[in-house]
């Protein structure tokens, strides 16, 4: 199992007129700019309240067609919440009990990450190329903590990583989707996807591919970020500032609570 990030906010969608409006933008850039692609999203602001249950990102672009020279090309783009460390433990059965015996620590674990794409990866570019860019779960870089005590062999590594994103996929935090990029007109796409609550709050950064012929030719780059507000905010400011008194408090109130709980028993 994994250690997980859990988040509750407030889902604010885009207006229609105004991405409309910047996907246009967007297609004049792209012609008078030096770059092949120009992209970003409907909003780069989100803010976590107790309504949220999650929220769908949209991301949307232009390509410069002029200069793909009326050649086939695939669109790419791939959407990554903060990092964290994640302990994976493998469990063995001992004396009849199933307890946690080994345990690899990944440094650098997207709480997020999403590749959206025209086709399926495999069929837009070779796995060397897709490695360079990180398209593709397959090709994630899930760096491990040099330092650690009873670590698995290499041979097992790859166990605890196929449990790692078996976990993300099954709490939709680690997706791919082909055919996920809708174009309009001549130049321009978008796609979208949604994050659920318990990817946390944070930066997210989306990165825009232009792949022809199985290389990568273009690319851009958009931020969104996720923020907590009102007594979320507050709780986890004091949490992470603070510990000691985050501490005092929660055994305070659970001590008031269960006094209270005691008493109106009693007196029942």
């Amino acid at each position: 199992m994994f250690s997980g990030v859990a988040a509750i906010a407030r889902k604010q969608t885009p207006a229609i007129v105004a991405a409309a409006l910047a996907l246009i933008a967007f297609s004049g850039s792209a012609s008078a700019s030096a770059n092949i692609i120009e992209a970003g999203a409907a909003q780069n602001q989100f803010y976590i309240e107790p309504s949220y249950d999650g929220t769908s990102i949209v991301l949307f672009g232009a390509v410069d067609r002029d200069r793909l020279k009326g050649e086939p090309f695939d669109i790419a783009v791939t959407l990554r919440g903060p990092v964290q460390p994640v302990v994976v433990w493998k469990k063995d059965r001992r004396a009849g009990l199933w307890v946690n015996s080994q345990r690899l620590i990944f440094d650098g674990v997207p709480n997020y990450f999403a590749v959206l794409s025209t086709r399926p990866l495999d069929d837009i570019a070779p796995l060397a190329e897709r490695d360079k860019y990180e398209l593709g779960i397959d090709v994630l870089s899930l760096p491990i903590r040099d330092e650690q005590k009873n670590a698995p062999s290499k041979l097992d590594r790859s166990e605890f990583e196929a449990a790692l994103v078996r976990q993300k996929k099954a709490a939709r935090l680690f997706l791919e989707e082909a055919r996920a990029i809708d174009f309009f007109g001549v130049s321009l796409f978008r796609t979208k996807t949604f994050l659920p609550a318990a990817a946390g709050p944070g930066l997210y950064v989306a990165h825009f591919y232009v792949l022809q012929g199985g290389k990568v030719i273009g690319d851009a780059t958009a931020r969104i970020r996720l923020r907590k507000i009102g007594i979320e905010a507050r709780l986890s400011s004091t949490a992470s500032e603070h510990p000691w008194l985050y501490g005092v408090i929660a055994v305070a109130l659970a001590a008031v609570v269960g006094g209270a709980t005691s008493f109106l028993t009693r007196r029942t």
